[in-house]
Protein backbone atom coordinates (compact mmCIF):
# COMPACT_ATOMS: atom_id res chain seq x y z
CA UNK A 1 0.00 0.00 0.00
CA UNK A 2 1.55 3.58 -0.88
CA UNK A 3 2.34 6.16 1.73
CA UNK A 4 -0.22 8.19 0.88
CA UNK A 5 -3.10 5.91 1.10
CA UNK A 6 -1.57 4.57 4.58
CA UNK A 7 -1.49 7.96 5.66
CA UNK A 8 -5.12 9.14 4.50
CA UNK A 9 -6.17 5.46 5.86
CA UNK A 10 -4.81 6.75 9.17
CA UNK A 11 -6.34 9.88 9.36
CA UNK A 12 -9.29 8.62 8.55
CA UNK A 13 -9.32 6.71 11.80
CA UNK A 14 -7.85 9.14 14.02
CA UNK A 15 -10.64 11.42 13.11
CA UNK A 16 -13.27 8.83 13.99
CA UNK A 17 -11.92 8.32 17.23
CA UNK A 18 -10.19 5.06 15.91
CA UNK A 19 -7.23 5.95 18.26
CA UNK A 20 -5.81 2.06 18.32
CA UNK A 21 -6.12 1.89 14.80
CA UNK A 22 -4.83 5.59 13.79
CA UNK A 23 -1.74 4.39 16.36
CA UNK A 24 -0.73 0.96 14.11
CA UNK A 25 -0.93 2.33 10.64
CA UNK A 26 1.15 5.69 11.88
CA UNK A 27 3.91 3.42 13.10
CA UNK A 28 3.77 1.43 10.10
CA UNK A 29 4.52 4.62 8.12
CA UNK A 30 7.49 5.41 10.54
CA UNK A 31 9.65 2.16 9.57
CA UNK A 32 10.00 3.60 6.34
CA UNK A 33 9.66 7.19 7.47
CA UNK A 34 11.21 7.28 10.69
CA UNK A 35 11.76 11.15 11.21
CA UNK A 36 8.49 12.01 9.53
CA UNK A 37 7.67 15.23 11.72
CA UNK A 38 4.16 15.13 10.69
CA UNK A 39 4.02 11.56 11.43
CA UNK A 40 5.95 12.05 15.04
CA UNK A 41 2.73 15.15 15.91
CA UNK A 42 -0.08 12.53 14.84
CA UNK A 43 1.48 10.28 16.72
CA UNK A 44 1.64 12.63 19.67
CA UNK A 45 -1.61 13.65 18.91
CA UNK A 46 -3.47 10.31 19.81
CA UNK A 47 -1.24 9.91 22.96
CA UNK A 48 -2.64 13.04 23.60
CA UNK A 49 -6.25 12.12 23.24
CA UNK A 50 -5.76 8.75 25.20
CA UNK A 51 -4.49 10.95 28.01
CA UNK A 52 -0.94 9.12 27.75
CA UNK A 53 0.72 12.71 27.87
CA UNK A 54 4.30 11.53 28.94
CA UNK A 55 4.17 9.53 25.42
CA UNK A 56 2.83 12.26 23.47
CA UNK A 57 5.19 14.90 25.10
CA UNK A 58 8.03 12.59 23.63
CA UNK A 59 6.89 12.69 20.31
CA UNK A 60 6.16 15.75 19.89
CA UNK A 61 9.88 16.54 21.18
CA UNK A 62 10.85 15.07 18.37
CA UNK A 63 8.80 16.51 15.66
CA UNK A 64 9.98 19.60 16.69
CA UNK A 65 13.62 18.41 16.86
CA UNK A 66 12.88 17.78 12.60
CA UNK A 67 10.70 21.32 11.98
CA UNK A 68 11.52 23.73 14.60
CA UNK A 69 9.96 26.50 12.96
CA UNK A 70 6.53 24.66 13.07
CA UNK A 71 4.29 26.74 15.41
CA UNK A 72 1.58 23.59 15.63
CA UNK A 73 4.15 21.24 17.61
CA UNK A 74 4.71 23.56 20.15
CA UNK A 75 0.66 24.59 20.44
CA UNK A 76 0.53 20.51 20.94
CA UNK A 77 3.53 20.20 23.29
CA UNK A 78 2.10 22.75 25.21
CA UNK A 79 -1.09 21.21 26.22
CA UNK A 80 0.53 18.04 26.94
CA UNK A 81 3.09 19.59 28.99
CA UNK A 82 0.02 21.73 30.92
CA UNK A 83 -1.95 18.28 31.05
CA UNK A 84 1.32 16.81 32.79
CA UNK A 85 1.56 19.79 35.68
CA UNK A 86 4.63 21.18 33.53
CA UNK A 87 2.58 24.59 33.35
CA UNK A 88 5.67 26.84 33.18
CA UNK A 89 7.16 24.82 30.63
CA UNK A 90 4.31 24.43 28.65
CA UNK A 91 4.48 28.42 28.47
CA UNK A 92 7.43 28.88 27.29
CA UNK A 93 6.28 26.34 24.41
CA UNK A 94 3.57 28.29 23.39
CA UNK A 95 5.21 31.39 23.40
CA UNK A 96 6.98 30.16 21.13
CA UNK A 97 4.26 29.11 19.14
CA UNK A 98 3.01 32.79 19.33
CA UNK A 99 6.29 34.06 17.95
CA UNK A 100 6.37 31.15 14.98
CA UNK A 101 2.13 32.16 14.37
CA UNK A 102 1.48 36.02 16.32
CA UNK A 103 -1.58 35.76 14.02
CA UNK A 104 -3.18 32.59 15.36
CA UNK A 105 -6.14 33.18 17.77
CA UNK A 106 -5.54 29.79 19.08
CA UNK A 107 -2.58 30.27 20.52
CA UNK A 108 -3.19 32.71 21.91
CA UNK A 109 -6.84 31.74 23.67
CA UNK A 110 -4.33 28.41 24.84
CA UNK A 111 -1.74 31.02 26.14
CA UNK A 112 -4.55 32.80 28.48
CA UNK A 113 -5.62 29.60 29.80
CA UNK A 114 -2.01 28.88 30.74
CA UNK A 115 -1.63 31.96 32.39
CA UNK A 116 -5.18 31.68 34.62
CA UNK A 117 -3.96 28.18 35.50
CA UNK A 118 -0.60 30.10 37.01
CA UNK A 119 -2.29 32.79 38.83
CA UNK A 120 -1.64 35.84 36.53
CA UNK A 121 -4.86 36.85 35.71
CA UNK A 122 -4.27 39.99 33.92
CA UNK A 123 -2.16 38.59 31.29
CA UNK A 124 -4.51 36.05 30.88
CA UNK A 125 -7.03 38.34 30.54
CA UNK A 126 -4.34 40.12 27.83
CA UNK A 127 -3.98 37.22 26.33
CA UNK A 128 -7.64 36.43 25.58
CA UNK A 129 -8.38 39.85 24.36
CA UNK A 130 -5.22 39.53 21.68
CA UNK A 131 -7.44 36.62 20.35
CA UNK A 132 -10.36 38.56 20.13
CA UNK A 133 -8.54 41.02 18.67
CA UNK A 134 -8.26 38.74 15.72
CA UNK A 135 -11.67 37.41 15.72
CA UNK A 136 -14.26 39.29 17.64
CA UNK A 137 -16.59 36.19 17.36
CA UNK A 138 -14.36 33.72 18.52
CA UNK A 139 -16.92 32.44 21.11
CA UNK A 140 -14.49 30.46 23.27
CA UNK A 141 -11.67 32.86 23.85
CA UNK A 142 -14.86 34.77 25.15
CA UNK A 143 -16.02 31.72 27.19
CA UNK A 144 -12.33 31.92 28.92
CA UNK A 145 -11.72 35.62 29.06
CA UNK A 146 -15.39 35.36 31.27
CA UNK A 147 -14.24 32.54 33.44
CA UNK A 148 -10.95 34.78 34.69
CA UNK A 149 -13.62 36.61 37.23
CA UNK A 150 -15.03 33.52 38.64
CA UNK A 151 -12.98 33.84 41.98
CA UNK A 152 -13.11 37.45 42.17
CA UNK A 153 -17.03 37.77 40.62
CA UNK A 154 -18.31 34.59 40.06
CA UNK A 155 -21.81 36.38 39.63
CA UNK A 156 -20.30 38.31 36.81
CA UNK A 157 -18.52 35.48 34.80
CA UNK A 158 -22.46 34.48 34.85
CA UNK A 159 -23.60 37.06 33.86
CA UNK A 160 -20.98 37.66 31.08
CA UNK A 161 -21.22 33.80 30.08
CA UNK A 162 -25.26 34.23 29.36
CA UNK A 163 -24.43 37.01 27.28
CA UNK A 164 -22.32 34.80 25.04
CA UNK A 165 -24.84 32.26 25.18
CA UNK A 166 -27.49 34.55 23.75
CA UNK A 167 -24.73 35.71 21.76
CA UNK A 168 -24.22 32.60 20.08
CA UNK A 169 -27.06 30.87 19.69
CA UNK A 170 -24.69 27.73 18.33
CA UNK A 171 -22.16 27.38 21.13
CA UNK A 172 -21.67 24.50 23.54
CA UNK A 173 -18.95 25.67 25.89
CA UNK A 174 -20.72 28.97 27.32
CA UNK A 175 -23.34 26.58 28.19
CA UNK A 176 -21.60 24.02 29.53
CA UNK A 177 -19.51 26.26 31.91
CA UNK A 178 -22.80 27.87 33.20
CA UNK A 179 -24.11 24.38 33.67
CA UNK A 180 -21.36 23.62 36.01
CA UNK A 181 -21.24 27.24 37.42
CA UNK A 182 -25.16 26.92 38.37
CA UNK A 183 -24.43 23.42 39.94
CA UNK A 184 -21.89 24.94 42.19
CA UNK A 185 -24.30 27.55 43.29
CA UNK A 186 -26.58 24.60 44.32
CA UNK A 187 -28.99 25.59 41.27
CA UNK A 188 -29.78 22.46 39.98
CA UNK A 189 -33.15 23.87 37.62
CA UNK A 190 -30.77 26.55 35.77
CA UNK A 191 -27.96 24.27 35.89
CA UNK A 192 -30.36 21.37 34.06
CA UNK A 193 -31.63 23.73 31.43
CA UNK A 194 -28.05 24.76 29.98
CA UNK A 195 -26.60 21.11 30.55
CA UNK A 196 -29.80 20.16 27.94
CA UNK A 197 -29.22 23.47 25.67
CA UNK A 198 -25.61 22.19 24.93
CA UNK A 199 -26.75 18.47 25.05
CA UNK A 200 -29.31 19.39 21.81
CA UNK A 201 -26.40 21.13 20.24
CA UNK A 202 -23.72 18.63 20.61
CA UNK A 203 -25.04 15.18 21.52
CA UNK A 204 -21.61 13.90 21.33
CA UNK A 205 -19.72 16.31 23.95
CA UNK A 206 -18.14 14.12 27.01
CA UNK A 207 -18.32 16.38 29.28
CA UNK A 208 -21.82 17.90 29.19
CA UNK A 209 -22.87 14.18 28.78
CA UNK A 210 -21.34 13.55 32.66
CA UNK A 211 -22.77 16.73 33.86
CA UNK A 212 -26.19 15.47 32.93
CA UNK A 213 -25.12 12.39 34.49
CA UNK A 214 -24.34 14.09 37.84
CA UNK A 215 -27.58 15.99 37.81
CA UNK A 216 -29.22 12.64 37.73
CA UNK A 217 -27.24 11.37 40.53
CA UNK A 218 -28.30 14.56 42.95
CA UNK A 219 -31.71 13.75 41.95
CA UNK A 220 -31.02 10.63 43.02
CA UNK A 221 -32.00 8.91 39.49
CA UNK A 222 -29.75 6.17 39.40
CA UNK A 223 -31.00 4.86 36.01
CA UNK A 224 -30.88 7.71 34.17
CA UNK A 225 -27.16 8.78 36.03
CA UNK A 226 -25.96 5.43 34.42
CA UNK A 227 -27.23 6.47 31.32
CA UNK A 228 -25.54 9.21 30.79
CA UNK A 229 -22.09 7.90 32.22
CA UNK A 230 -22.34 5.30 29.40
CA UNK A 231 -23.06 7.67 26.60
CA UNK A 232 -20.20 10.09 27.97
CA UNK A 233 -17.63 6.87 28.22
CA UNK A 234 -18.86 5.72 24.79
CA UNK A 235 -18.03 9.35 23.01
CA UNK A 236 -14.79 9.22 25.08
CA UNK A 237 -13.19 5.96 26.66
CA UNK A 238 -10.56 8.12 28.05
CA UNK A 239 -13.18 10.38 30.73
CA UNK A 240 -12.26 9.11 33.99
CA UNK A 241 -15.11 11.02 35.49
CA UNK A 242 -17.57 8.62 33.72
CA UNK A 243 -16.03 5.27 34.76
CA UNK A 244 -15.45 6.52 38.14
CA UNK A 245 -19.12 6.99 38.87
CA UNK A 246 -19.97 3.76 36.37
CA UNK A 247 -18.04 1.99 39.20
CA UNK A 248 -19.12 3.87 42.29
CA UNK A 249 -22.65 2.82 40.87
CA UNK A 250 -21.67 -0.73 40.49
CA UNK A 251 -20.16 -0.70 44.51
CA UNK A 252 -23.05 0.81 45.40
CA UNK A 253 -25.25 -1.94 43.90
CA UNK A 254 -22.78 -4.13 45.55
CA UNK A 255 -22.12 -5.33 42.28
CA UNK A 256 -18.35 -5.84 43.04
CA UNK A 257 -17.45 -8.11 39.53
CA UNK A 258 -18.25 -5.31 37.02
CA UNK A 259 -17.07 -2.26 39.57
CA UNK A 260 -13.74 -3.93 39.45
CA UNK A 261 -13.35 -4.44 35.97
CA UNK A 262 -14.52 -1.05 35.20
CA UNK A 263 -11.79 0.19 38.32
CA UNK A 264 -9.02 -1.51 36.91
CA UNK A 265 -9.65 -0.37 33.35
CA UNK A 266 -9.31 3.39 35.13
CA UNK A 267 -5.93 2.09 36.29
CA UNK A 268 -4.56 1.07 33.01
CA UNK A 269 -6.24 4.86 31.73
CA UNK A 270 -5.09 7.06 34.62
CA UNK A 271 -2.55 5.49 37.11
CA UNK A 272 -2.14 8.59 38.81
CA UNK A 273 -5.60 8.91 39.93
CA UNK A 274 -6.28 9.90 43.15
CA UNK A 275 -10.00 9.25 43.12
CA UNK A 276 -9.28 5.98 41.04
CA UNK A 277 -7.04 4.17 44.01
CA UNK A 278 -9.60 5.56 46.73
CA UNK A 279 -12.87 4.43 45.41
CA UNK A 280 -11.42 1.30 44.32
CA UNK A 281 -9.78 1.03 47.79
CA UNK A 282 -13.18 1.12 48.67
CA UNK A 283 -14.59 -1.29 46.97
CA UNK A 284 -12.68 -3.83 48.27
CA UNK A 285 -13.03 -2.83 51.92
CA UNK A 286 -16.26 -3.32 51.22
CA UNK A 287 -15.64 -6.88 50.42
CA UNK A 288 -13.55 -7.30 53.50
CA UNK A 289 -10.03 -7.06 51.09
CA UNK A 290 -8.35 -5.68 53.61
CA UNK A 291 -4.56 -6.21 52.12
CA UNK A 292 -5.81 -4.98 48.65
CA UNK A 293 -7.72 -1.99 50.00
CA UNK A 294 -4.58 -0.69 51.85
CA UNK A 295 -2.78 -0.94 49.02
CA UNK A 296 -5.07 1.32 47.21
CA UNK A 297 -5.28 3.76 49.59
CA UNK A 298 -1.62 3.65 50.32
CA UNK A 299 -0.87 4.28 46.50
CA UNK A 300 -3.83 7.24 46.96
CA UNK A 301 -1.44 8.55 49.44
CA UNK A 302 1.78 8.97 47.73
CA UNK A 303 -0.12 11.12 45.00
CA UNK A 304 -1.87 12.88 47.94
CA UNK A 305 -0.29 12.66 51.46
CA UNK A 306 -2.42 15.75 52.51
CA UNK A 307 -5.65 14.10 51.91
CA UNK A 308 -8.59 13.25 55.18
CA UNK A 309 -10.00 10.38 53.84
CA UNK A 310 -6.77 8.44 53.13
CA UNK A 311 -5.33 9.04 56.51
CA UNK A 312 -9.50 7.81 57.84
CA UNK A 313 -9.53 5.15 55.63
CA UNK A 314 -5.84 3.47 56.25
CA UNK A 315 -7.09 3.96 60.14
CA UNK A 316 -10.31 2.23 59.79
CA UNK A 317 -8.20 -0.74 58.14
CA UNK A 318 -5.61 -1.12 61.18
CA UNK A 319 -8.43 -0.70 63.28
CA UNK A 320 -10.09 -3.96 61.64
CA UNK A 321 -6.59 -5.24 62.60
CA UNK A 322 -7.10 -4.31 65.83
CA UNK A 323 -3.90 -2.02 65.46
CA UNK A 324 -5.91 0.43 67.56
CA UNK A 325 -3.00 2.90 68.32
CA UNK A 326 -1.45 3.16 64.46
CA UNK A 327 -5.27 3.46 64.08
CA UNK A 328 -6.17 6.53 66.33
CA UNK A 329 -2.90 8.62 65.17
CA UNK A 330 -4.46 8.33 61.76
CA UNK A 331 -7.91 9.12 62.74
CA UNK A 332 -6.57 12.65 64.79
CA UNK A 333 -4.07 13.28 61.61
CA UNK A 334 -7.53 13.13 59.12
CA UNK A 335 -9.58 15.39 61.99
CA UNK A 336 -6.40 17.45 62.21
CA UNK A 337 -6.89 18.38 58.53
CA UNK A 338 -10.62 18.67 57.86
CA UNK A 339 -12.17 19.16 61.48
CA UNK A 340 -15.47 19.71 60.35
CA UNK A 341 -15.98 16.07 59.15
CA UNK A 342 -17.35 14.28 62.38
CA UNK A 343 -17.08 10.83 60.84
CA UNK A 344 -13.28 10.95 62.06
CA UNK A 345 -14.86 11.81 65.20
CA UNK A 346 -17.04 8.62 65.10
CA UNK A 347 -13.61 6.72 64.24
CA UNK A 348 -11.78 7.86 67.08
CA UNK A 349 -14.68 6.81 69.61
CA UNK A 350 -15.04 3.79 68.42
CA UNK A 351 -11.45 2.91 68.18
CA UNK A 352 -10.36 3.89 71.82
CA UNK A 353 -13.20 1.70 72.85
CA UNK A 354 -11.37 -1.37 71.50
CA UNK A 355 -8.24 0.26 72.96
CA UNK A 356 -10.00 0.65 76.38
CA UNK A 357 -11.01 -3.18 76.45
CA UNK A 358 -7.24 -3.87 75.58
CA UNK A 359 -5.60 -0.78 77.89
CA UNK A 360 -7.26 1.29 79.76
CA UNK A 361 -5.01 3.34 81.06
CA UNK A 362 -3.67 4.24 77.68
CA UNK A 363 -7.51 4.67 76.11
CA UNK A 364 -8.16 6.78 78.98
CA UNK A 365 -5.08 9.39 78.70
CA UNK A 366 -6.03 9.51 74.83
CA UNK A 367 -9.38 10.09 75.23
CA UNK A 368 -8.72 12.59 78.39
CA UNK A 369 -6.33 14.68 75.98
CA UNK A 370 -8.82 14.51 72.95
CA UNK A 371 -11.30 16.23 75.59
CA UNK A 372 -8.43 18.49 76.42
CA UNK A 373 -7.87 19.73 73.08
CA UNK A 374 -11.65 19.58 71.75
CA UNK A 375 -13.65 20.54 74.63
CA UNK A 376 -16.85 20.98 72.78
CA UNK A 377 -16.97 18.10 70.35
CA UNK A 378 -19.80 15.60 72.04
CA UNK A 379 -17.83 12.62 70.66
CA UNK A 380 -15.00 13.40 72.93
CA UNK A 381 -17.56 14.40 75.98
CA UNK A 382 -19.11 11.30 75.51
CA UNK A 383 -16.49 9.08 75.10
CA UNK A 384 -14.73 10.40 78.26
CA UNK A 385 -17.89 10.30 80.37
CA UNK A 386 -18.35 6.49 79.08
CA UNK A 387 -14.65 5.44 80.27
CA UNK A 388 -15.87 6.33 83.83
CA UNK A 389 -19.48 5.75 83.82
CA UNK A 390 -20.82 8.69 84.54
CA UNK A 391 -24.07 10.09 83.22
CA UNK A 392 -24.15 12.88 80.59
CA UNK A 393 -26.65 15.30 78.49
CA UNK A 394 -26.82 15.86 75.25
CA UNK A 395 -27.93 12.39 74.32
CA UNK A 396 -29.78 13.69 71.50
CA UNK A 397 -27.61 15.48 69.90
CA UNK A 398 -24.83 12.92 70.33
CA UNK A 399 -27.64 9.96 68.55
CA UNK A 400 -27.84 12.18 65.67
CA UNK A 401 -24.81 13.21 64.79
CA UNK A 402 -23.81 9.44 65.30
CA UNK A 403 -26.50 7.87 63.50
CA UNK A 404 -26.01 10.62 60.68
CA UNK A 405 -22.19 9.18 59.96
CA UNK A 406 -23.05 5.74 60.94
CA UNK A 407 -26.02 5.89 58.49
CA UNK A 408 -23.95 5.13 55.03
CA UNK A 409 -22.59 1.55 56.54
CA UNK A 410 -25.20 1.29 59.19
CA UNK A 411 -26.88 -2.39 57.58
CA UNK A 412 -23.56 -3.40 56.51
CA UNK A 413 -22.45 -3.50 60.30
CA UNK A 414 -25.56 -4.98 61.18
CA UNK A 415 -24.81 -7.99 59.28
CA UNK A 416 -21.41 -8.17 60.68
CA UNK A 417 -22.63 -8.33 64.25
CA UNK A 418 -25.64 -10.68 63.68
CA UNK A 419 -28.35 -8.26 64.40
CA UNK A 420 -31.41 -10.27 64.97
CA UNK A 421 -33.96 -7.74 67.30
CA UNK A 422 -36.41 -7.38 64.38
CA UNK A 423 -37.14 -11.07 63.62
CA UNK A 424 -37.24 -11.57 67.26
CA UNK A 425 -39.85 -8.74 67.39
CA UNK A 426 -41.82 -9.82 64.37
CA UNK A 427 -42.23 -13.52 66.39
CA UNK A 428 -43.90 -12.23 69.30
CA UNK A 429 -45.62 -9.50 67.77
CA UNK A 430 -47.28 -11.52 64.86
CA UNK A 431 -49.35 -10.06 62.50
CA UNK A 432 -50.16 -6.61 64.40
CA UNK A 433 -53.56 -4.58 62.98
CA UNK A 434 -53.91 -1.11 62.83
CA UNK A 435 -51.23 2.26 63.85
CA UNK A 436 -46.99 0.73 64.19
CA UNK A 437 -44.90 3.62 65.79
CA UNK A 438 -41.54 3.13 65.26
CA UNK A 439 -39.49 5.01 67.55
CA UNK A 440 -35.63 5.73 66.60
CA UNK A 441 -37.20 4.11 63.36
CA UNK A 442 -33.44 3.90 62.14
CA UNK A 443 -32.78 2.43 58.74
CA UNK A 444 -36.35 0.98 58.71
CA UNK A 445 -35.51 -2.96 59.76
CA UNK A 446 -38.45 -2.73 62.18
CA UNK A 447 -40.81 -1.51 60.08
CA UNK A 448 -39.59 -3.90 57.48
CA UNK A 449 -40.31 -7.10 59.65
CA UNK A 450 -43.98 -5.94 60.65
CA UNK A 451 -45.46 -4.46 58.15
CA UNK A 452 -48.63 -6.68 56.38
CA UNK A 453 -51.48 -5.15 54.86
CA UNK A 454 -53.33 -4.31 57.34
CA UNK A 455 -51.04 -1.98 59.41
CA UNK A 456 -49.96 0.87 58.53
CA UNK A 457 -46.35 2.59 60.18
CA UNK A 458 -44.98 5.80 61.80
CA UNK A 459 -41.32 6.05 61.52
CA UNK A 460 -39.67 9.07 64.11
CA UNK A 461 -35.82 9.42 64.54
CA UNK A 462 -33.75 11.73 64.96
CA UNK A 463 -31.12 11.05 61.92
CA UNK A 464 -32.18 12.42 58.60
CA UNK A 465 -29.69 10.43 57.14
CA UNK A 466 -31.47 7.06 58.85
CA UNK A 467 -34.80 8.80 57.53
CA UNK A 468 -33.50 8.60 54.25
CA UNK A 469 -33.11 4.81 54.50
CA UNK A 470 -35.71 4.42 56.21
CA UNK A 471 -38.36 5.72 52.91
CA UNK A 472 -36.17 3.58 50.50
CA UNK A 473 -38.01 0.50 52.20
CA UNK A 474 -41.48 1.88 51.35
CA UNK A 475 -43.41 0.72 54.52
CA UNK A 476 -43.58 3.71 56.17
CA UNK A 477 -46.93 5.62 56.07
CA UNK A 478 -44.77 8.60 57.22
CA UNK A 479 -41.28 9.34 58.45
CA UNK A 480 -40.85 12.49 61.47
CA UNK A 481 -37.28 13.58 62.52
CA UNK A 482 -37.67 14.45 66.09
CA UNK A 483 -36.64 13.45 69.30
CA UNK A 484 -38.81 10.41 70.18
CA UNK A 485 -39.36 11.37 74.01
CA UNK A 486 -40.66 14.93 72.24
CA UNK A 487 -42.47 13.09 69.90
CA UNK A 488 -44.56 10.89 72.05
CA UNK A 489 -45.27 13.94 74.74
CA UNK A 490 -46.69 15.93 71.77
CA UNK A 491 -47.80 13.76 68.93
CA UNK A 492 -49.17 10.13 70.59
CA UNK A 493 -52.36 11.76 71.67
CA UNK A 494 -53.33 12.51 67.96
CA UNK A 495 -52.18 9.30 66.45
CA UNK A 496 -53.41 6.73 68.80
CA UNK A 497 -51.53 3.69 67.75
CA UNK A 498 -51.78 0.14 68.18
CA UNK A 499 -48.29 -0.47 69.35
CA UNK A 500 -45.22 1.63 70.03
CA UNK A 501 -41.71 0.15 69.28
CA UNK A 502 -38.52 1.29 70.31
CA UNK A 503 -35.40 -1.52 69.44
CA UNK A 504 -32.28 -0.66 70.69
CA UNK A 505 -33.38 3.07 71.10
CA UNK A 506 -33.31 3.30 74.67
CA UNK A 507 -29.14 2.48 74.65
CA UNK A 508 -28.91 6.65 73.63
CA UNK A 509 -31.36 8.33 76.06
CA UNK A 510 -30.67 7.74 79.92
CA UNK A 511 -33.05 8.91 82.26
CA UNK A 512 -36.42 7.11 80.91
CA UNK A 513 -38.84 8.42 83.39
CA UNK A 514 -40.14 11.65 81.06
CA UNK A 515 -40.55 8.90 78.54
CA UNK A 516 -42.91 6.06 80.07
CA UNK A 517 -44.65 8.83 81.74
CA UNK A 518 -45.47 9.81 78.04
CA UNK A 519 -46.47 6.17 76.84
CA UNK A 520 -48.83 5.63 79.72
CA UNK A 521 -51.61 3.86 78.51
CA UNK A 522 -50.14 2.41 75.30
CA UNK A 523 -49.05 -1.03 74.31
CA UNK A 524 -45.37 -0.98 73.69
CA UNK A 525 -42.26 -2.93 72.88
CA UNK A 526 -38.59 -2.29 73.61
CA UNK A 527 -35.67 -3.39 73.85
CA UNK A 528 -32.40 -3.03 77.03
CA UNK A 529 -28.64 -4.17 77.34
CA UNK A 530 -29.53 -5.18 81.26
CA UNK A 531 -27.14 -3.38 84.00
CA UNK A 532 -25.77 -5.90 86.05
CA UNK A 533 -24.72 -3.98 88.98
CA UNK A 534 -26.24 -1.14 91.03
CA UNK A 535 -27.84 1.17 89.86
CA UNK A 536 -30.70 2.93 87.69
CA UNK A 537 -28.70 3.12 84.83
CA UNK A 538 -25.29 3.73 83.67
CA UNK A 539 -23.24 4.56 80.55
CA UNK A 540 -20.59 1.62 79.10
CA UNK A 541 -17.56 1.89 78.02
CA UNK A 542 -19.15 1.82 74.41
CA UNK A 543 -21.07 5.34 75.18
CA UNK A 544 -24.39 2.70 75.38
CA UNK A 545 -26.87 3.42 78.55
CA UNK A 546 -27.50 -0.27 80.24
CA UNK A 547 -30.18 -0.38 82.65
CA UNK A 548 -31.00 -2.33 85.47
CA UNK A 549 -34.33 -4.78 85.07
CA UNK A 550 -35.73 -3.63 88.61
CA UNK A 551 -35.34 0.37 87.40
CA UNK A 552 -37.74 -0.27 83.96
CA UNK A 553 -40.19 -2.87 85.87
CA UNK A 554 -40.75 -0.18 88.74
CA UNK A 555 -40.99 2.62 85.66
CA UNK A 556 -43.59 0.56 84.09
CA UNK A 557 -45.33 -0.16 87.33
CA UNK A 558 -45.52 3.55 88.49
CA UNK A 559 -47.10 4.28 84.90
CA UNK A 560 -49.99 1.95 84.82
CA UNK A 561 -48.49 -0.91 82.97
CA UNK A 562 -49.74 -3.80 84.74
CA UNK A 563 -48.80 -6.85 81.64
CA UNK A 564 -45.60 -6.90 81.20
CA UNK A 565 -44.08 -9.63 79.47
CA UNK A 566 -40.24 -10.01 79.18
CA UNK A 567 -37.95 -12.22 77.30
CA UNK A 568 -34.04 -12.68 77.02
CA UNK A 569 -32.57 -11.90 73.55
CA UNK A 570 -29.53 -11.58 71.94
CA UNK A 571 -29.06 -8.05 70.92
CA UNK A 572 -26.04 -8.80 68.48
CA UNK A 573 -22.32 -9.39 68.91
CA UNK A 574 -19.50 -7.70 70.28
CA UNK A 575 -15.63 -9.42 69.74
CA UNK A 576 -17.03 -12.43 69.03
CA UNK A 577 -18.98 -12.92 72.34
CA UNK A 578 -22.91 -12.40 72.37
CA UNK A 579 -24.76 -9.25 73.94
CA UNK A 580 -27.41 -10.02 76.06
CA UNK A 581 -30.31 -7.82 76.54
CA UNK A 582 -34.55 -7.96 77.18
CA UNK A 583 -37.38 -7.58 74.98
CA UNK A 584 -40.50 -6.24 77.43
CA UNK A 585 -44.34 -6.32 75.90
CA UNK A 586 -46.19 -3.94 78.52
CA UNK A 587 -49.69 -2.80 78.15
Amino acid sequence: MSYDLLFQQALAAHEQGRFDEAEQIYRQILETAPENPDVLNLLGLVAQAKGVHNQAIELFYKAIKQAPKHAPFYFNLAVSLAASGHDVEALDNIQKACDLAPDEKEIYNQQGLLLHKLKHTTEAQQAFLKALQLDENYAEAKTNLALTYIETDPEKTIHFLQEIAEQFPQDVTSRYYLCTLFFDKKDYENSKKYAEEAHNLNPASDEVLFMLGILALQQNNISDAKMYFQSAAEQNAYNVGAWLNLANLDTNEKDFDNAEKIYKKLLDIAPQNFDVHLNYGNMLYQQNRLSEALEEYRAAVIINPESAPVSNNIGVILKDLQQYEDALGLFFNAMARDPSKEEYSVNIAETLVLLYRQDKDIATKVAENWLKNAPKNIFAQRTCASFKGEKIENNQIFAEKLFDNFADNYELVLEKINYGLPRRIRDLAGNVKGTIVDLGCGSGLIGQALKNAENQIIGVDVSRNMLHLAAQKGVYKQLIKGDVTAFCQKKLADINPDLIVAADVFGYIGNLAPLFAALKGRKICFSIEVLSEDGDYKLNDAGRYLYNEIYITNLLQQNGFTQINKYDVVLRQEDGKDVNGLLFFAQ
